[in-house]
């Protein structure tokens, strides 16, 4: 049975000429699996000195005229630090929008939006991690991943 299926293939190559021995080539496109309305994941580290609290992720939805847009951005933690606290908070903040962003004539100002922070427990020293999640108006989900380092 071992040389039929080898005979099989040289006929099969007969039959077909030379097309079927030419080298064929692929273009391979590797994509982000982040959408314009879909989830994306992001990972940062960040740097805590003793209890102090540090900002881990800022965001909003504003118009170029610094006005909410539609519903609104959402934040919310979805896993606690295993080594301190972690808070949202609510109130309008400063934003840094790059220069060519539209919405960076709103950087003067304190817009509304949610910012989220941690605080080491009193005496710890080491790694902790946040989870936490962001969506935008347009459909968009983070899952923000926040790795900390307290030193």
């Amino acid at each position: 049975m071992r040389g039929f299926g080898l005979v099989m293939a040289v006929a099969a190559a007969a039959l077909c000429g030379p097309a079927l021995a030419q080298t064929r080539g692929y273009l391979v496109t590797v994509a982000s699996l982040r959408t314009a309305h879909g989830f994306e994941k992001v990972r940062l580290s960040k740097a805590a000195l003793g209890s102090a609290e540090i900002s881990l992720w800022a965001n909003t939805a504003i118009d170029p005229h610094c006005a909410t847009h539609g519903p609104g951005a959402t934040l919310r933690i979805l896993q606690p630090p295993e080594h301190g606290a972690a808070r949202v908070s609510d109130e309008p903040l400063f934003l840094a929008f790059p220069p060519n962003n539209p919405r960076s004539a709103c950087n003067d100002r304190k817009v509304p939006g949610h910012e989220a922070f941690y605080a080491a427990a009193a005496g710890y020293v080491g790694r902790d991690r946040v989870v936490l999640e962001g969506s935008s108006p347009g459909g968009r989900v983070r899952q923000i991943i926040v790795d900390i380092d307290v030193r």
